[in-house]
């Protein structure tokens, strides 16, 4: 995870997606893109849409426990506010998301997958002096059905934001590069405190949480299966994974009960 780095983020450049010519595309401070994929902490659900947010450096996709890897992204607007009450002018230059176009490739730059693109919905407002309008885009950077098609592995996730401004102008964001780790088993803790010291046998069994004890030491992530760690409590009463990491593969890939996905 790292910090966003927005003031040097505004002197980009960005080149119109698909050779579209664009008013909105014509100059460097004027323009939408794409800073990076905000990261959110356990326990934390909202994604806020400001300077500082934290960023991933990548993602991770557990499939024994998601089924898609979606993500919110951060978008920055730096067209110049041109609406003015003063001459009875509507503000234009806000932006009204429509999506994401995203393609998925290898690390060596295969496709993998033909072009697809993902809904969604929201504004970004005008620039204000050199600050950019910022705001968060929730979009599916891998479907399920490229979870179910994929190895373990990581891929690379080409993203590109598309609006309309209220003006009435297409505009398309710069190429965000993502990778993300498609794994079976690899976000799921076993912590000390968690072992179940009334279990037969010598090999690690994980306590299951009840409703009257807490198991768990830390906040659980938003979203179960996507970029942060999940302790083995939260899901050793339905998943043989949780309740040994010999029941791991991604841990102990020669054991004969493993869970292979």
């Amino acid at each position: 995870m790292r910090p966003s780095p927005l003031k040097s983020l505004l002197a980009l450049g960005v080149a119109c997606f698909s050779g579209a010519s664009l008013p909105s595309c014509a100059t460097n401070d004027s323009m939408m893109f794409i800073i990076g994929v905000y990261a959110r902490k356990l326990g934390a659900c909202e994604a806020s849409p400001d300077a500082d947010a934290p960023l991933w450096d990548r993602g991770v996709m557990d499939r024994t426990f998601a089924d898609e890897y979606r993500a919110s992204l951060l978008i920055g607007n730096q067209l110049t506010q041109r609406g003015s009450r003063d001459r009875l002018r509507t503000e234009t230059s806000r932006i009204s998301l429509k999506g994401a176009e995203i393609t998925l490739e290898s690390v060596d730059g295969r496709r993998l997958l033909d072009p697809f693109s993902a809904i969604a919905t929201g504004f970004v407002d005008a620039s204000s002096g050199t600050d950019a309008g910022l705001a968060i885009m929730s979009a599916t950077l891998v479907p399920a059905k490229a979870a179910q098609q994929l190895p373990d592995g990581v891929v690379v996730a080409k993203v590109r934001a598309f609006g309309t401004t209220l003006g009435g102008e297409d505009v398309e964001s710069n190429e965000l590069a993502f990778p993300i780790e498609l794994c079976t088993g690899c976000l799921v803790t076993y912590p000390a405190s968690a072992r179940d010291l009334t279990a037969d046998g010598d090999d690690y069994q994980c306590k299951q949480a009840e409703d009257d004890e807490s198991t768990v030491d830390a906040d659980l992530p938003c979203t179960i299966g996507l970029d942060l760690p999940v302790p083995c409590t939260a899901c050793a009463g339905i998943s043989a994974v949780c309740q040994s990491p010999k029941n791991n593969c991604y841990y102990f890939p020669e054991e004969p009960d493993c869970q292979a996905p």
